[in-house]
């Protein structure tokens, strides 16, 4: 669960542009008819979901709620997943429309919304088996804010 902001985050930087370039019109329409959906109540209320996220941070990091440090550990990684991916489609966005809408741009938005998709099956396989996810960087500040 701690995923789907994240998840939000990344579709709606990167979910048209993968979607709508494709030449399946089962992805087209799976995106038209759900995800694009979800995007626009995300941008429409982006800066609640950024208050709620802030907060949901500050208690997992604090240990106020009684969760365990396992849950507090994941629901972290997952913010700060959706901080890497605010940036990296912030920057995306302000690439050149030459560059975004050439080949080169379509690939770069696959490898990042993919690479996302990758990023939670990986996490969620290991939740499933009550391991912790190990991504680079992320997890270890991940660790250092549930051991404060």
């Amino acid at each position: 669960m701690p995923f789907f902001f994240p998840f939000l985050e990344v579709t709606t930087y990167f979910g048209q542009k993968v979607f709508l370039s494709t030449d399946s019109l089962i992805l087209r329409q799976f995106y038209i008819s759900n995800l694009s959906k979800l995007t626009v109540f995300y941008t429409q209320n982006v800066y609640v979901i950024f208050i709620f996220m802030v907060g949901v941070f500050l208690v997992c990091s604090r240990g106020t709620v009684p969760l365990s440090k396992y849950a507090r550990f994941n629901i972290i990684q997952a913010i700060l997943i959706n901080i890497i991916y605010s940036c990296i489609g912030s920057i995306y966005t302000y690439l050149p429309i030459v560059l975004r809408e050439s080949y080169i741009g379509i690939v770069l938005a696959n490898f990042f919304y993919l690479g996302f998709i990758l990023i939670v099956f990986y996490s969620a396989l290991l939740i499933f088996y009550y391991k912790y996810p190990t991504i680079p960087v992320i997890s270890e500040a991940a660790k250092l804010q549930v051991q404060n």
